[in-house]
């Protein structure tokens, strides 16, 4: 379907990205959006309280379509997030770590997924890259949708870069995918609906998701409005030995998590499950205004009963095992 009439207007897209000391890659993440194939959008860095060598790096960028936020101090990701979010005028909001790069289809595709389908956030494939800028792989290995072509051409290995042209969406719904499971890449894969995300000015303590708060935004938005994921690989992730998650670059079909960082997956789904059941029984009436009862009662007990069926069958094969060896 074309849609061609001189009154209508390209929804405008505002890029948040938090930025923490993270300066010898900032240049690239903004040179990657610079180069978008959709130019009707926005720039807001927040510049988390980095140091006085990293603030200089990130105020030298000068940009009619780019603003710096600075904070005072270090005050976490989901701080820095939700500021920058008080500044975005557009429709449309992306969650961009500075030191990841965003490929030309970008936002192109993740739009054109949003514009036929009514969800809270798109989430793209993305690839790895090192330090070096070295791409590693066009398929992340922790990639929920694991069928990235079904089908390859000769000429698709012309341009090994080249952009999907075709790729396939996955929907997924709250009741198949519990409040608090992860099924997404990281941050910088989502474009959300800038509605749903009016829920986190109400999220009572954002100075503890120092890191990891898009698993903070993606489930408030999921919980919301539910999501998609999208086989199109529109961005690169780096590995620089500095990432919160910890895991080495693509050593195969597998991603190996340190110890430390599994005990922090952990204290993040408690964390995050008891802060949304205190802002929904604290902001009740809000919240029933804007939802409605119903809704809101459907979502509170979302929260409560999110069972991860997943986990659920990994702890019943743990102790299936335990049995046997007895």
């Amino acid at each position: 379907m074309s849609i061609k009439n001189s009154i209508l207007k390209k929804p405008k897209v505002s890029i948040i990205i938090t930025y923490y000391n993270l300066g010898e890659y900032i240049f690239d993440c903004i040179l990657s959006i610079l180069k978008q194939e959709y130019t009707n959008w926005e720039v807001f860095i927040v510049n988390d309280g980095s140091d006085e060598k990293n603030s200089k790096i990130v105020n030298r960028i000068i940009h009619e379509k780019i603003k710096i936020i600075n904070l005072i101090e270090n005050q976490g990701q989901l701080v820095a997030f939700t500021k920058g979010l008080s500044y975005a005028t557009g429709e449309f909001v992306c969650m961009v770590d500075a030191d990841d790069i965003l490929l030309p289809n970008y936002l192109n595709t993740l739009l054109y997924i949003h514009l036929r389908n009514n969800v809270a956030f798109v989430s793209s494939s993305c690839g790895e890259i090192n330090s070096k800028n070295e791409v590693v792989s066009l398929n992340y290995v922790n990639n929920p949708i694991k069928e990235i072509e079904t089908e390859v051409r000769l000429s698709d290995t012309k341009n090994l870069f080249q952009a999907n042209e075709s790729f396939t969406i996955k929907y997924l719904s709250i009741k198949k995918t519990p409040f608090g499971l992860w099924e997404w890449n990281p941050s910088s894969s989502a474009m959300f609906r800038k509605s749903s995300l009016e829920i986190l000015k109400y999220y009572p303590d954002k100075s503890f998701w120092k890191t990891g708060a898009d698993k903070v935004v993606f489930s408030l938005a999921h919980l919301i409005g539910e999501s998609i994921n999208t086989s199109a690989v529109c961005y690169l992730y780096r590995h620089h030995g500095k990432n919160n998650s910890k895991t080495d670059l693509t050593v195969g079909y597998k991603k190996y998590l340190t110890q430390e960082y599994v005990n922090t997956l952990i204290d993040w789904n408690k964390k995050l499950r008891l802060d949304t059941l205190y802002m929904f029984l604290s902001h009740k009436k809000e919240f029933i205004e804007k939802y409605n009862k119903l809704n809101y009662l459907k979502m509170f007990y979302r929260i409560i009963f999110c069972i991860n069926l997943k986990i659920c069958a990994k702890i019943i094969k743990t102790f299936a095992h335990k049995l046997i060896r007895f």
